[in-house]
C-alpha cells in the first residue's frame, strides 16, 4: 500500500498531481487544511491539532476521516506519529508532501526519521525537490542537467558509488566534515547511488533552485 502524508509545510508552489487513485492519504495538522481547501478528503488525521482550527477538525469528522489526536507535550513529532501510523496500517511505500518550510530543524528531524525506518521505502517529494536516504544501493529516475546533492548523514559514509552523474564516484569515502557531494549534475535518465557502510541523503532538484 502506498501512503501519502501531507505535513504542515509550504504548499505555495505545490500541486496534487502526485496522487494516485488508490493512495491512502494521511493529513498531519495544517496539512489537512491544504487538502480540504483542494477538495481532498484524507483517510486519517494525525497530530496535536496545534496548527489547525476547530472548524477544519469538525469538517474532517463530518467527511468521515478518522482522527488520531495527541497532546502537544510529547516526545515524538507529528511526522513520526504519522509515519508510525502508516506502517501500522500496512504501508510499504510512504511519500511525504509539504515537508519544506521555515523549520529547518523539522527537516533535519525528518531526515533522521527516514534513516530510522529502513524497512520501508520513504521519500519526501514536493514538486520542486525530492529527498531520500540511501543505506545500500538504489537506482532513481533523473533528468539530464538536474542538480543533485548527495551527503553523508548520521556519520561518515564509506565505499560510496555514484553513477549517471557528472561527478561520478567509485568506492570513495564521504566524511561529514567534507561535504563535497553538493551540486552534482545528472547526465543520464537513471542514476545509481550506492553505499557500503553508513548512509547518505540525496536531494534531487526537480526544478532548478535559485
Amino acid at each position: 500500500m502506498r501512503t501519502v502524508i501531507f505535513l504542515n509545510g509550504d504548499y505555495s508552489k505545490q500541486g496534487l498531481s502526485c496522487l494516485q487513485n488508490d493512495d491512502f492519504i494521511i493529513a498531519v495538522d495544517g496539512g489537512a487544511k491544504y487538502l480540504l481547501d483542494n477538495g481532498i478528503k484524507p483517510h486519517i488525521f494525525v497530530g496535536d491539532a496545534d496548527s489547525i482550527d476547530e472548524n477544519s477538525l469538525g469538517k474532517l469528522e463530518t467527511l468521515g476521516s478518522t482522527l488520531y489526536l495527541y497532546p502537544e507535550d510529547k516526545d515524538k513529532i507529528d511526522a513520526q506519529l504519522a509515519i508510525e501510523k502508516a506502517i501500522e496500517l500496512g504501508a510499504n511505500e510512504i511519500v511525504i508532501r509539504g515537508w519544506q518550510g521555515e523549520r529547518i530543524d523539522m527537516i533535519l528531524a525528518l531526515i533522521y526519521l527516514m534513516c530510522k525506518y529502513q524497512d520501508r521505502t520513504i521519500i519526501a517529494k514536493d514538486d520542486n525537490l525530492q529527498m531520500g536516504v540511501v543505506y545500500s544501493e538504489i537506482v532513481l529516475d533523473a533528468t539530464k542537467g538536474e542538480k543533485w546533492s548527495i551527503l553523508p548523514i548520521c556519520g561518515d559514509a564509506t565505499d560510496v558509488t555514484l553513477e549517471g552523474f557528472k561527478y561520478a564516484l567509485a568506492g570513495m569515502s564521504m566524511p561529514c566534515q567534507e561535504p563535497f557531494g553538493v551540486s552534482n549534475v545528472a547526465v543520464a535518465e537513471k542514476v545509481k547511488i550506492g553505499v557500503r557502510k553508513g548512509m547518505v541523503v540525496y536531494f534531487r532538484w526537480i526544478k532548478q533552485p535559485f
